[in-house]
């Protein structure tokens, strides 16, 4: 999860305010992907997921540069949630509490909770069917 507090319209994804950026959930396993799609069709207000970063060739090469390629260089699959995807004080002093967007960071943290739950329900790891990654490899979208 990153940057969950935002929420003003010039910080929401392209879908808008109802958009959740979504990032590698079917890169290692269709499985994770699929239980992350379920669970947010189940929410009272599901979410519109905004895969744009997510896509091959994204200049800002997200999947790659983010904490969770980490793990997913390793063969683990991972899902990366973004609430507003580089907003105008990304990793900036200006980046202060009053911009926070509380009932929908909540939500989201809602919505993660239940994606969680599900993967901690399973009786197995969700299936890795995709290629594994070279671990020591470059990585590019």
């Amino acid at each position: 999860m990153d940057q969950m507090g935002r929420g003003e319209p010039v910080d929401n994804p392209t879908g808008g305010p109802n958009s959740l950026v979504v990032i590698g959930a079917r890169r290692l396993s269709t499985e994770l992907g699929d239980l992350a799609e379920r669970v947010n069709a189940k929410q009272q207000q599901a979410f519109r997921f905004d895969y744009s970063f997510d896509k091959d060739g994204d200049p800002t090469n997200a999947y790659c540069r983010s904490d969770h390629y980490m793990y997913a260089r390793y063969g683990i699959p991972v899902v990366f949630f973004s609430a507003a995807a580089w907003h105008v004080d990304y990793h900036m002093v200006s980046d202060e509490p009053q911009y926070i967007a509380y009932d929908r960071m909540a939500r989201i943290g809602r919505y993660i909770r239940d994606v969680v739950g599900e993967v901690a329900d399973l009786d197995r790891r969700p299936v890795v069917d995709k290629a594994k990654p070279d671990p020591d490899g470059l990585c590019k979208q």
